[in-house]
């Protein structure tokens, strides 16, 4: 039946259960979303345990062996048992703040003493780092893990190149920037890069693929900060994420 010969009526009616059908779906959906959180919450739970168990164990290997062989084992074990530790832990921040933002612990901190501590913890020599000595309120325990995961990502993609850490202010806020000088990503790209569990384009450094998290995670971080995160990438300009927060805390 044509539009044109529904009668005002008919047009109400319809419309009301139109309405009712996507407020059902809708529910039925989050009910959905919200089983498959509970899941991956608990599961991940799950795995800390044993992870936990296996780094102490490692750790206790490289004290107590002379043999090369098998302190080089143990510390590739306690290298992958950390990384999958640390990827276990951002499953987990991100099931429980999907849709909401995280709950901070805000505390005055230096951001340039907790950027080089977070740097240090990489032990790596390609880093040129340019920091200003400033005290913000955030909170201290995410912000490092901000950091961490934004320097852990250029390090994956740097191919073996520099990675370049500045650091400034703008209208009260605390600006943060890293950047790499590896594969770029597409400008088309530049949105959907911070999506949970998204992987760019084919062209997007195709050929160590990640898990969708750690980016998905600082866009959540900084949002709760009040703070924003962007991505630039050029051919001479290198890929550059830039996050910032407001330098002080201010109540709602």
């Amino acid at each position: 039946m044509e539009l044109k010969n529904y009668s005002t009526g008919e047009l109400i009616s319809e419309i009301k259960r139109l309405k009712t059908k996507c407020d059902i779906l809708d529910t039925e959906r989050i009910k959905n979303i919200d089983t498959i959180k509970t899941l991956i919450a608990k599961i991940s739970h799950e795995f800390k345990t044993p992870l936990n168990s296996i780094i102490g164990f490692s750790e206790l290997i490289k004290y107590k062996t002379n043999d090369i062989k098998v302190l080089n084992y143990s510390k590739n074990i306690l290298k992958s048992s950390e990384h999958m530790l640390s990827l276990v832990q951002d499953i987990i921040d991100i099931s429980n703040t999907q849709n909401k933002p995280l709950e901070l612990d805000y505390s005055i901190f230096s951001a340039k003493k907790a950027i080089e501590e977070v740097i240090k913890s990489f032990n790596i020599k390609n880093i040129n780092s340019l920091l200003i000595d400033i005290t913000i309120c955030a909170d201290y325990t995410r912000f490092k893990q901000l950091i961490y995961n934004l320097l852990s990502n250029a390090i994956k993609f740097s191919n073996s190149t520099k990675i370049d850490i500045i650091t400034y202010t703008e209208e009260n806020k605390f600006c943060f920037e890293i950047t790499d000088y590896g594969e770029l990503i597409k400008k088309e790209d530049y949105k959907k890069i911070f999506d949970l569990f998204v992987q760019v384009s084919e062209n997007y450094r195709n050929k160590k693929k990640g898990s969708g998290i750690g980016l998905s995670l600082c866009k959540t971080i900084a949002e709760s900060h009040g703070g924003t995160i962007t991505v630039k990438s050029g051919i001479k300009t290198g890929t550059t994420f830039i996050f910032k927060l407001p330098i002080e805390f201010k109540k709602d």
